[in-house]
């Protein structure tokens, strides 16, 4: 048969259609998560220290009930160590700190060789580069237009220094360096992109391998393809091969992939052990989820999980933008699909944080594995009880020759 007579079917365009799905679904997953981050009102969250009375506490009005409060979501915070506390723990991405003596500094602005009034932006560059910048960008924003409404009232009410038409300095004060061989502090996105990676191909790996192993699919390498009858195990045993195979090599994936990142690469971890432990739990889960969906579904499942794991996983990962700057889909996502529980973890084990996320991440990505593990057990089990064997009737009489 020549191929001419295969593409004259109007039956094998189908797969025209499908074409068209997949490059919808790849579209929407990695252009929508990502072409509409501008800054959204009252989403990107700021601390807020102020204690000044006076002049410190019109402030206050004007963020927290005026013309600024939709620019951001105000945290307010007693003190700076309080504002600090907030940014290690990821909870706010910038921290915005007034002098506790604004009023008495500004008073000051009219005397000779006075200075512009010191406002710190406490930024946490360790939040990843795109939430970093977005709330420097906000607070300076603000900051900017707060000092020149203040300016005005104050040049209406006196004269004297040039410095009362713009009486505030911005001051940006990093709480953290970014460590070298980071990635600018992207290296936890990119580690959990290649421990989902790792384990998603390693579960077509071991699926297409396992199935020529014992007869319900060829074996081919190069010019060569090869079968053999089906050996009599079922469903579920045939799973829980793959599962066997895919825990034994997700500890020594887990083990290369962190020795050659740590050893080789120079990327620098506050807590190796326990990353360690954490991305064997990653890669298998990566890799149970597809054999899963493999079993029960069949070759389909292969798709379907790269659409979960990576198509809409690595857009609402929060990795590359930070939950408050993706559209509401992406941000449930990201609530549900296990990718961004796997940055979380590896964020907190890689750079000195607050650690509050990592006990979710592991709950999060452990059930994942769990719950994939007793749905496919369950369903392949269930296949097997009401007569749905995988093996045909003349596979069947093979087994017996």
């Amino acid at each position: 048969m020549r191929a001419s007579a295969v593409l004259r079917s109007p039956k094998i365009w189908v797969f025209t259609l499908f074409g068209a799905v997949l490059a919808l679904v790849l579209t929407f997953g990695y252009l929508g998560g990502v072409l509409d981050t501008d800054t959204p009102d009252q989403r990107v969250p700021i601390a807020w220290v102020d204690t000044d009375p006076g002049v410190g506490a019109q402030l206050d009005e004007q963020v927290f009930a005026g013309p600024a409060h939709s620019a951001a979501r105000w945290v307010k915070a007693d003190t700076e160590a309080a504002a600090r506390d907030l940014l290690a723990r990821d909870e706010v991405y910038a921290a915005v700190v007034i002098p506790a003596d604004l009023t008495a500094r500004i008073a000051a602005l009219a005397t000779p060789g006075a200075a512009p009034v010191p406002v710190v932006v406490l930024s946490n560059p360790l939040a990843g580069p795109a939430a970093n910048g977005t709330a420097q960008g906000v607070a300076h924003s603000v900051l900017t237009e707060l000092s020149r409404q203040l300016g005005a009232r104050l040049a209406a009410s006196a004269s004297g220094s040039p410095l009362l038409n713009d009486p505030l300095k911005i001051v940006v004060t990093p709480v953290a360096t970014v460590p070298a061989h980071t990635a600018g502090g992207m290296a936890a996105f990119y580690y959990t992109l290649v421990l989902i990676l790792t384990g998603f191909l390693l579960a077509q790996l071991l699926n297409s391998g396992v199935d020529g192993v014992l007869g319900f699919a060829p074996r081919e390498f190069l010019h060569r393809r090869s079968t053999q009858p089906p050996l009599p195990i079922d469903r579920v045993h045939t799973l829980l091969v793959k599962v066997g195979l895919m825990a034994g090599c997700s500890v020594i994936a887990a083990t290369v992939v962190e020795l050659v990142a740590v050893l080789v690469l120079g990327m620098p971890v506050e807590h190796p052990v326990a990353l360690w432990v954490f991305s064997i739990l990653a890669v298998a889960t990566a890799g149970v989820f597809p054999l899963v969906l493999l079993a029960v579904i069949g070759a389909p499942g292969a798709l379907l999980a790269t659409v979960v794991l990576v198509v809409f996983g690595v857009p609402s990962s929060g990795g590359a933008y930070p939950p408050e700057l993706q559209p509401v889909v992406f941000r449930w996502f990201g609530e549900v699909l296990p990718m961004r529980y796997i940055t979380d973890a590896t964020r907190d084990l890689i750079f000195p944080t607050a650690g509050t996320r990592l006990s979710t991440a592991v709950i999060a990505v452990a059930a994942w594995l769990v719950v994939s593990l007793v749905i496919g057990l369950g369903l392949t089990a269930f296949y097997e009880r009401t007569g749905r064997a995988r093996v045909s009737v003349h596979e069947r009489a093979l087994q017996t020759v």
